[in-house]
């Protein structure tokens, strides 16, 4: 017995595919992540990852699909405003089950289901008659498992939490994001961030990729999520006449209605003030976006420009736009070996506004190098979520179990470890 299990996201698939194994002890399961209808993309691989992870801990092979975003949208055109469980996600159960099975019959397998079958926001009648309708194209049989009964949906969630897995919060459709989050999803669907800024799925997708690694090397993880106050920047610019000046955001400023044109009030060694809006210009040795250390209750507009633009900024009038919201956000902090270890290192998992950040690349070889290390307990690894906002991760994981990492790598350097301020000679031994 072959079968070939349609895998929509980790949730639905991690009790799912655990009783499917109970319960066809004998059968070869293959799990196929076929999902062209998630959007974003980094919504896509947020979920794919974390069913990589439900998989590799069950033993299961997983096959992705192909992320064919285009005909899935040509599929349900004209059925934009249907509801949750309306025509369009019959539409869709039926385009993803189509490919589902053809590629069962391609590896000969003799029967297949869907873990959206275990979703309580589908309907099992609907998705049992789609499912059974295809297998009669295809003389492969539909296995219409409903378990969610008994229980199976509350050992859903539990197995859930105890995995620590990315809960999405809509179902996975533009369509379902604008009407499950309003407003609220242009912050799904546009990054105004070069990397990976704070609280952005791009962050979470990288602590998320980092863990299915080192879990991959039988490492313990543990992951938390916090609460912290984000600033996101949303568009800004600085010009000088019709000249615009390279700058950087000071992480915090407040926003500008519409544009400011403001003349220079004084100067006060490295800083330029002008006379409307509480306008400030930094003026800096190196333009390069720095981590802010902490967090201050200051926040007046303020640029940073290099000091070779000095003589022009005083010369001539300013014109400045500045847009960007403070918000209360969810980062995550990752935990990589025991934390009680001899020495803990910590690496941002967030980006600098200009793209700066340790790579996906420069963590993974890390922690190979230290394998023996990490699993006899002398060294434990942090993935710091928002540390570029006032060391954010460090802070949380300081409250949560009492120590900072020893040594924080920093944002640009090569060899993704700097000394800390406390104990300069630690970085010696792990550079």
């Amino acid at each position: 017995m072959k079968i070939l299990v349609h895998v929509c996201c980790a949730p639905d698939a991690v009790y799912f595919l655990q009783r499917l194994k109970e319960d066809f002890p004998q059968a070869e399961i293959t799990a196929f992540f076929y999902d062209p209808n998630i959007h974003p993309y980094e919504e896509y691989k947020l979920r794919l990852v974390e069913t990589k992870r439900v998989c590799q801990n069950l033993g299961i092979t997983l096959i992705e699909g192909e992320y064919d975003v285009e005909g899935w949208l040509k599929a349900v055109k004209g059925l934009e405003d249907e509801p949750e469980r309306g025509k369009r996600c019959e539409v869709c159960f039926d385009y993803r089950l189509s490919r589902s099975i053809e590629y069962a019959k391609q590896i000969g397998a003799t029967h297949y289901t869907t873990t959206l079958l275990m979703s309580p926001k589908k309907d099992l009648r609907v998705l049992s008659e789609v499912g059974s309708h295809l297998a009669k194209n295809f003389g492969i049989e539909f296995l219409a498992l409903d378990y969610r009964k008994g229980g199976g949906t509350q050992e859903m969630f539990k197995l859930s939490k105890n995995m620590e897995i990315y809960h999405q919060d809509y179902c996975g459709c533009i369509y379902g994001l604008f009407k499950q989050k309003k407003e609220n999803a242009m912050w799904d669907l546009v990054s105004f961030f070069g990397g990976r800024r704070p609280a952005s799925k791009e962050e979470k997708l990288f602590i998320k990729e980092v863990r299915l690694f080192a879990e991959g090397l039988d490492l313990k993880c543990k992951e938390w999520d916090f609460s912290f106050i984000n600033w996101k920047l949303l568009h800004a610019s600085l010009k000088v006449g019709e000249s615009s000046i390279p700058f950087l955001v000071q992480p915090f400023s407040r926003s500008i209605k519409g544009v400011l044109k403001a003349d220079v009030e004084e100067v006060i060694q490295n800083t330029i003030y002008y006379n409307k809006g509480g306008l400030k210009v930094l003026l800096v040795q190196e333009l390069k976006d720095m981590p802010l250390e902490e967090v201050s209750i200051l926040s007046d507009p303020t640029f940073l420009v290099s000091v070779d633009y000095k003589e022009k900024l005083l010369q001539n009038r300013i014109r400045a736009e500045l847009q960007a919201e403070i918000c209360w956000d969810t980062s995550s902090v990752l935990l990589i070996g025991d934390a009680n270890s001899e020495y803990m290192i910590g690496f941002p998992a967030d980006t600098l506004q200009d793209g700066s950040g340790i790579s996906f690349e420069q963590i993974c070889r890390f922690i190979e190098d230290r394998l023996s290390e990490l699993k006899e307990k002398r060294l434990s690894i942090a993935l710091l979520g928002a540390q570029s906002l006032g060391r954010a991760g460090s802070k949380f994981l300081k409250e949560r179990i009492g120590r900072e990492p020893t040594v924080v790598a920093d944002y640009r350097s090569q060899n993704a470890l700097i000394p800390s301020k406390e104990d300069p000679s630690l970085a010696n031994s792990y550079s």
